[in-house]
């Protein structure tokens, strides 16, 4: 039985800093629900989530807010009317390109709505350098629950992208580091892209194994987006980290999904 969720429901998520809460805003076809992020971390449930949800919110994301919900994850707490400017689809910024360090080179621009087919890459212009209001664009990503509750309890905001992304990155090659001491190549590790439907991540596992890797797609651990798990394979090309990072998160993007990282894989 499908969740009766409504626009306007003011959902509850746990955080290991405090209360986060969040607003259902947009069903979309492909990426699902679309929530607004509401400002501040709580040690207490608020009294009055009126006076919340009229705050302007931090940024919209995507994640699969009725398997949260279902899964008890996420809770239900309050109803009230999505402010007026936030009822249209906002304007959100795709990445679009990085460098061998992993800053974004070049992003796309336009309302949420977008499927981000083919023709709609073609149609929306490349953004070099985005100007201080355009930093502020929400980012074009679906966010599992575990995602999202890490990016609410860091105080993740679209501005401070570059920085959690590259610090992110840090970690990643560090990681990266102590495996190569321990004599493991990219052969050993494995790779996590997500999407919310089972066409994109078909579609994904084709494009992969033309790329060389070994792919198993599945449902994902919150049981409502799917899995592309790739493994370079023995016709995999050699690629350094940074080659690899690249390459898969420029697939999953024009995919509409996100490169979630990977990890040394366990036989």
């Amino acid at each position: 039985m499908k969740l009766k969720l409504k626009v306007g429901d003011i959902c509850e998520v746990r955080t290991p800093a405090g209360l986060a809460y969040i607003q259902f805003t947009h069903e979309h076809e492909y990426m699902g629900e679309l929530v607004r992020v509401l400002p501040g971390l709580y040690e207490s449930r608020p009294g009055d989530f009126s006076v919340l949800a009229r705050q302007k919110e931090l940024y919209f994301v995507f994640t699969p807010l009725r398997y949260s919900i279902r899964s008890k994850n996420i809770e239900i707490v309050s109803h009230d009317n999505v402010p007026e400017w936030a009822k249209p689809y906002p304007l959100m910024r795709l990445s679009w390109g990085t460098d061998r360090d992993g800053k974004t080179l070049r992003w796309k621009i336009a309302d949420a709505s977008v499927q981000w087919t083919i023709a709609d890459h073609q149609r929306i212009p490349v953004v070099t350098e985005l100007t201080p209001e355009q930093q502020k664009l929400s980012i074009h990503t679906l966010l599992p629950h575990a995602a999202l509750v890490k990016r609410l309890a860091q105080g993740w905001t679209p501005e401070r992208e570059e920085e959690f992304r590259l610090l992110s990155i840090a970690e990643q090659d560090a990681k990266n580091e102590n495996l190569a001491k321990q004599g493991h190549g990219q052969g050993g590790m494995a790779h996590y892209l997500y999407f919310r439907k089972k066409a994109q991540v078909e579609k994904a596992g084709q494009k992969l194994r033309k790329l060389g890797f070994e792919v198993d797609v599945r449902r994902g651990a919150d049981g409502e987006t799917w899995l592309a798990l790739a493994r370079p394979g023995p016709t995999k090309r050699p690629a350094d980290i940074e080659g690899l990072r690249d390459e898969l998160e420029t697939l999953a993007q024009e995919l509409g999904g996100e490169y979630d990282g990977w990890e040394l894989a366990i036989s």
